[in-house]
């Protein structure tokens, strides 16, 4: 009995992630002077599906993205960071899917663009990436073969411990990221900015090859709602 007592407490913590993942974002998102963006999709319901969008910008960053999402068995979140081509800042992501027994998938990375040049962020990074070590590790998929750092968590959480871990790894990295933000200059080098233009433009053609992603939309939506949302909410491609 008491096995069963800690098995189900253990079970409610791991779904209790999204949230405490999504109030860690927020909390660090709010120490830069963002700006509430208007968003096409605030939120969305249908039959056991809901979906919340949140959207900011700030000097240095074009769009600051977290969406959360549940259905009766599944709650998932996804967050990106997407910098102004014209700063040299890398890509910020996260994603959680957690059902109600192990959340299947955790990934976290600062995603590097090219001419970082002003500060380098990733000593500090590869510092934080290697206080965290998880049992169930990964692989990640081909077309991320290029666009993620080296330093790029992607697990499998099953305990509590776990869960706690990745939520501190996903904090620290978020600081040493947002206090980059706020350094971060304006590059006037115009070659500079279009590369890493490129950079986040291939970033974003890349995530739209998951076909998990489409098919899970598709399923809950439909295909051609779904692309629309993948294009102009998760992975707009940026403009100059």
């Amino acid at each position: 009995m008491e096995s069963c007592i800690i098995n189900t407490k253990s079970s409610q913590l791991l779904m209790m992630i999204v949230s405490d993942v999504a109030d860690i974002i927020r909390s660090a998102v709010k120490t830069l002077p963002i700006t509430k963006m208007e968003c096409d999709f605030p939120e969305i319901h249908k039959d056991d599906v809901t979906i919340v969008n949140e959207m900011w910008h700030c000097p240095g960053l074009r769009k600051l993205h977290l969406e959360t999402g549940r259905t009766n068995n599944l709650e998932v979140l996804h967050c990106v960071l997407y910098p102004d081509p014209a700063y040299p800042i890398p890509i910020f992501g996260c994603d959680i899917v957690a059902n109600d027994k192990v959340v299947t998938a955790a990934i976290v990375d600062v995603s590097p663009v090219r001419h970082l040049n002003q500060i380098d962020i990733y000593p500090a990074v590869r510092k934080i990436s290697n206080r965290f070590q998880f049992k169930e590790r990964r692989a990640l998929p081909l077309w991320s073969d290029d666009i993620f750092s080296p330093h790029c968590k992607f697990m499998r959480l099953r305990t509590y411990k776990e869960r706690i871990d990745y939520c501190e790894l996903l904090s620290q990295l978020l600081t040493v990221y947002c206090g980059l933000v706020e350094q971060a200059e304006l590059d006037t080098d115009w070659v500079n900015t279009m590369l890493r233009l490129d950079d986040q433009i291939y970033y974003c053609k890349q995530q739209k090859k998951n076909q998990k992603t489409i098919a899970v939309l598709s399923r809950w939506f439909d295909p051609l709602w779904a692309r629309n949302y993948i294009d102009t909410i998760l992975f707009d491609e940026p403009r100059m």
